[in-house]
């Protein structure tokens, strides 16, 4: 039989999962927003409410991001926040992180031309929001 000193268990402090480093300054008052569920909570209802309002209330040549984005990133984020509630914040900060990147490189720049329209305007916001703020988190914060 082999030795058990060579064994690595679940539970050893080299496969445990990261723990976050307290943050010190302006982002310790931040911090415990970026490790709760609720900004991607938020954000996902916003995509939400966004996918159940028609182009054409928004008028002419207003920019407005496709139906199917709309919903899926509502998803990504409601599953962000899921993965928040389960206790795993690293993973719930870099999903969110992630995708908020994601759905700003695809439809940053068209949502900031002119005409705007407040809810393009808002969803742009909230992803920058969430991406700065679990991202810090994710980046700086988790080991």
């Amino acid at each position: 039989m082999a030795s058990d000193k060579n064994k690595v268990y679940a539970s050893s402090p080299a496969t445990g999962p990261p723990t976050a480093i307290q943050a010190t300054g302006l982002f310790s008052y931040v911090q415990p927003a970026a490790q709760s569920k609720i900004p991607a909570l938020i954000t996902s209802v916003l995509f939400t409410t966004s996918a159940l309002v028609p182009p054409a209330v928004l008028g002419q040549n207003v920019y407005f991001p496709p139906y199917l984005h709309r919903v899926g990133f509502s998803f990504v984020f409601g599953g962000a926040a899921y993965v928040f509630a389960a206790g795993d914040h690293r993973n719930g900060s870099g999903i969110a992180t992630a995708w908020s990147l994601t759905y700003l490189f695809l439809h940053l720049r068209k949502s900031l031309k002119a005409p705007r329209h407040p809810l393009t305007l808002a969803m742009a916001g909230g992803t920058a929001g969430c991406s700065a703020l679990y991202g810090t988190e994710y980046f700086v914060y988790e080991n």
